[in-house]
């Protein structure tokens, strides 16, 4: 129990090693905050470095997924156009084989938007090298102004550089059939079937008012056989009709009841009316009196303008899927980044729960006192002698030892009362 000096919350084994000069037992140490800290550090580690491994890859692959599509993007607002070029050299074309006055308005400004986007974009699909020889081309066709049947040549050059750069351009932007299978057959059909089909037509076009021309009395040719190089171009015009519509039947839902995209199928109808009554009216020229070569520039010029819508509705839904897959990649990535500060927020919790705080300041401790031997240990000090007993009228007053001895008296003879 405590002595007289003794605290009361203090443990008496303390005071006593004190006083004997030992050192006091000490509690058991908790195991070291930084110790603590690194293992508590090393396991969210290990949890957390499968997810952040799988976070790097599915952050990589929206990122290149989003770069691929903005690519994509780039070459239809490249295409756009180059497409206008196309059909501007086309119709100058017919216009300068029957002979008449080409307008280079619309060339310039065809050429003109191409620059623009080209200086937008930055050449992302690699193509401005290609298209300063189409430029180069059209600029000395332009100040050549050829006619007749010189025109077919003269104009053929620039058409084909044209259709051999939109055939560059899908090729950058064409994505691989086994991840859209519809985007891949609707930029093969937009930039590579479509115009293999115009520009087969405007030669088809052309080639008929050259044979017309060209066929007089005197001439070797016989009426009723057609021109080889007519027959060719009309047998190209044919199958790149039917690559438009197989490439769009591809491209369209799965049903077998919709097996078009439904935007596409009035431009659709519409073209492949044009290209059936083209073709009637080319094998009507070998018809004599059969006024094919009055209907062929009304023929053509449908094909064209059908053909030019047909490829801009087809550009349209393209860019309309592109569109939907930059907005769920972007949607992807923006899920990332939530689901990455939710999981650093909870390690950085789970780390704060599990890390001891800093331990209290203890004061300097106490230099532990040498042993000493029993002998050297001071000695407690001798209780007082105890008196021996003594009676306690010894301790009285003397005028107070009578007065006891009456009362004594009195006490015992009231004792003896017989009441």
């Amino acid at each position: 129990m405590p002595t007289r000096n003794q605290p009361k919350n203090q443990p008496a084994g303390r005071n006593q090693a004190k006083e004997r000069g030992t050192r006091p037992p000490r509690a058991p140490r908790q195991p070291r905050r930084t110790v603590r800290t690194v293992v508590a550090v090393a396991v969210l580690a290990a949890l957390l470095f499968p997810v952040g491994y799988l976070f790097t890859r599915l952050w990589t692959g929206t990122g290149d997924t989003v770069r691929s599509l903005e690519g994509e993007r780039a070459g239809v607002a490249y295409a756009r156009p180059l497409t206008q070029v196309l059909a501007a050299l086309l119709d100058a074309q017919n216009t300068a084989v029957i002979g008449g006055n080409v307008d280079p308005t619309d060339i310039r400004d065809a050429v003109d938007q191409f620059n623009k986007v080209d200086r937008q974009y930055g050449d992302p699909v690699g193509v401005r090298q290609r298209w300063g020889q189409v430029s180069h081309e059209i600029d000395a066709v332009l100040a050549q102004k050829p006619t007749g049947a010189d025109a077919v040549g003269g104009y053929a050059t620039s058409i084909g550089l044209a259709q051999v750069l939109l055939d560059r351009i899908a090729d950058a932007s064409k994505i691989a059939p086994t991840t859209n299978l519809s985007g891949y057959h609707l930029i093969e059909t937009g930039l590579q079937s479509l115009p293999a089909v115009t520009v087969n037509a405007g030669q088809v076009t052309a080639l008929a008012h050259v044979i017309d021309l060209s066929t007089t009395p005197s001439s070797s040719r016989r009426t009723g056989i057609p021109d080889p190089r007519l027959t060719v171009a009309q047998d190209r015009l044919s199958q790149a009709a039917d690559e438009v519509t197989s490439g769009l039947r591809s491209s369209g839902d799965s049903a077998p009841n919709y097996p078009v995209d439904l935007s596409l199928l009035g431009p659709l109808d519409e073209f492949a009316a044009a290209v059936d009554e083209l073709n009637q009216t080319v094998a009507g020229l070998t018809v004599p009196n059969s006024g094919a070569r009055n209907r062929i520039d009304a023929a053509n010029d449908r094909v064209q303008k059908a053909g030019l819508a047909l490829q801009t509705a087809v550009l349209n839904t393209f860019d309309s899927q592109v569109s939907g897959q930059v907005d769920s990649s972007a949607g992807q990535r923006r899920t990332l980044v939530i689901a990455g500060i939710v999981i650093a927020l909870t390690a950085a919790a789970l780390l704060w729960l599990r890390v001891p705080g800093a331990a209290p300041v203890e004061g300097p401790e106490e230099p532990a006192q040498p042993l000493r031997p029993p002998s050297t240990y001071p000695r407690e000090p001798e209780p007082e002698p105890i008196p021996d007993l003594m009676d306690a009228r010894d301790l009285l007053a003397p005028e107070l030892v009578h007065m006891g001895r009456a009362v004594r008296t009195r006490k015992r003879r009231d004792g003896d009362d017989p009441r």
